[in-house]
């Protein structure tokens, strides 16, 4: 059993929890590219092996993230017996490092122009999102210095308050930040300015 499968209820909720707050399709896998956890289509498949999955193999062994603007076009894609019928629209996908070796994969999915684009868009602070929640992941392993001390509980709206953070910080000094903000997240100026007043963001 791979270590992201002992703490397989964890990082559901982690996938769960970027899902709600990216509004993207998340699905994580372990160095054995078992399907650990997932939302949408991909839930009904966790605890299988991944078939087809050359980016995620590239990504456990460079260690290095990959960002799939074209699926079918890109040279990862070619392999893939699904290339040029792909149902992707964009794929953004991390590895979980663990003493500097990667042990899974993140990965944001697209499945329509929409979640693309915003993807697309925003991937800078979606990447240094993920990569935290990797953190996260890491510091719930049993055998990790953070997750002998205590495991970390998941917190959607810190989660949430983060993100918000940051898409206002990317935004910052620029006419209609809040606007811009909210398009980033994918959310309404009123849910925006609903969700700053709540987390005290003022």
């Amino acid at each position: 059993m791979s270590p992201l499968e002992h703490i397989q209820q964890t990082v559901q909720k982690t996938a769960e929890a970027i899902a709600d707050v990216l509004k993207i399709e998340v699905e994580i896998a372990d160095e054995n590219l078992v399907r650990v956890a997932g939302t949408g289509q991909y839930q009904e498949n966790c605890g299988q092996v991944m078939q087809a999955s050359f980016v995620y193999q590239h990504v456990l062994a460079t260690g290095e993230m990959v960002l799939i603007e074209n699926p079918g076009q890109h040279e990862l894609c070619r392999p893939c017996p699904q290339c040029g019928q792909c149902f992707e629209y964009a794929e953004l996908a991390t590895p979980i490092l663990s003493n500097d070796r990667p042990i899974g994969v993140i990965g944001l999915v697209s499945f329509d122009p929409v979640q693309a684009k915003r993807l697309l868009e925003n991937k800078e602070w979606m990447l240094q999102f993920i990569v935290k929640m990797a953190e996260l992941i890491i510091n719930n392993l049993p055998n990790s210095a953070a997750g002998q001390a205590a495991m970390l509980p998941l917190n959607l709206g810190s989660l949430e308050k983060e993100a918000i953070v940051k898409a206002l910080g990317e935004v910052e000094g620029q006419v209609r930040r809040k606007e811009k903000a909210a398009k980033m997240l994918g959310i309404s100026r009123a849910t925006l300015y609903r969700k700053i007043k709540e987390y005290e963001l003022i």
